[in-house]
């Protein structure tokens, strides 16, 4: 009966420890920044991050034309890693939310292991260039192909007007 709760007292025991270790390592005040948001703190009154933005450039009856970028507003350099030739990839939906269009839609991409860098300071862009829509409301969704698509996903909402209307409204 004794190495019963000999045992006892020691499993009791290990298991207390592991409790205390995880309760400590969970407690925010004792994580850095980074590891609670993923982001890299200057100081309490201005954040230093990696983020991603999505801006419209087309011009009027030119709605299709976006603009992709990664800023790297931290003191380090950040690399994305890509599995292939493809660095971002986006989905465009109607007002009624069905799919119309994706970039990778009949395209092949090489296939390589590339990673891009991403110095302090610096922003990477792609421009994007949508099919041509036919009039309406749609949503464009755009996110990177690396290993952090959901950190650097941008969606957006655009009109596409009736070009046939503009031009009519242009010449009179």
């Amino acid at each position: 009966m004794a190495k019963f709760w000999s045992v006892l007292s020691l499993i009791l025991l290990l298991g207390g420890a592991v409790w205390w270790v995880n309760a400590s390592y969970n407690t925010p005040q004792q994580r850095t920044s980074s590891e609670t948001s993923g982001r890299e703190t200057a100081s309490n009154d201005h954040k230093k991050e990696v983020h991603a933005t999505l801006e419209w450039k087309g011009a009027k009856m030119q709605s299709n034309h976006f603009e992709y970028a990664i800023h790297n507003d931290t003191d380090e350099p950040v690399t994305l890693p890509f599995r292939s030739g493809q660095r971002y990839e986006y989905y465009v939906r109607d007002g009624q939310g069905q799919l119309v269009d994706t970039y990778s839609k009949g395209k092949m991409f090489t296939q390589e292991v590339t990673e891009k860098v991403i110095e302090p300071g610096e922003t990477y862009t792609e421009k994007i260039m949508l099919s041509p829509l036919p009039p309406g409301s749609y949503v464009l969704e755009v996110e990177s192909v690396s290993q952090y698509k959901n950190k650097f996903k941008k969606i957006a909402k655009f009109e596409v007007e009736d070009q046939e209307k503009n031009k009519g409204e242009e010449t009179t």
